[in-house]
């Protein structure tokens, strides 16, 4: 089947904050051992305005207040930066006839970037874990970015920086997957543009 549709990841696919703290993490770390598992899924699942509200939810019983995870948080987005060919690679994808969506999983704060860069209207379809309730690798968040482009799961291409989230999950919800690494050597692509739009996944007939 011919590729129709393209599902971006947006975390090291097409911005990127850095290096530095993650807020989130070092908050989930506060607390007992047993609850990371669940803090993590709902930091991704639950939309939460602010990081001190899924603080103020845990109320964890050491570690720093809510305000230090507010300033790493805002540390964190004053680092994010959009890639150079991320805008042109989504103006290309619309301009030749391609449906494209946005697919991330990301705690409700870091939403802000996609707007305030101008992304959002570069897609036909965002979703957000958080909004949604489910995060990647789950299958039903990819039938949902499918049922949202109007395609069939088999006429999608994902593309984005983790093998478990953006590849293995969306091969297993029947997308086709390419994996980006910007920095390493073993990836499918290691940038956008000419690259992307050359690869025989896409141009397959």
């Amino acid at each position: 089947m011919p590729i129709r549709g393209l599902v971006f990841d947006l975390f090291g696919t097409l911005v990127t904050r850095g290096p530095g703290p993650r807020a989130y993490r070092e908050l989930v770390l506060t607390l007992p051992p047993w609850k990371w598992r669940h803090a993590r899924h709902l930091a991704l699942t639950a939309e939460f305005p602010t990081i001190s509200a899924f603080h103020a939810h845990f109320r964890p019983r050491r570690g720093p207040a809510p305000a230090y995870f507010e300033r790493l948080v805002a540390a964190g987005m004053a680092k994010i930066r959009l890639y150079d060919d991320s805008i042109p690679t989504l103006a290309r994808a619309r301009a030749e006839g391609l449906r494209v969506a946005l697919l991330s999983n990301l705690a409700s704060p870091y939403k802000q970037p996609v707007f305030e860069l101008g992304l959002d209207r570069h897609f036909d379809v965002l979703v957000f874990s958080c909004e949604v309730g489910l995060a990647k690798p789950e299958r039903r968040i990819y039938e949902l970015v499918a049922d949202k482009l109007e395609l069939p799961a088999s006429e999608l291409l994902m593309i984005g920086d983790t093998l478990r989230d953006d590849v293995r999950g969306a091969k297993a919800a029947g997308l086709s997957a390419l994996h980006i690494d910007r920095d390493g050597a073993r990836a499918d692509l290691h940038g956008l543009g000419d690259e992307l739009f050359a690869h025989p996944v896409l141009n397959r007939g």
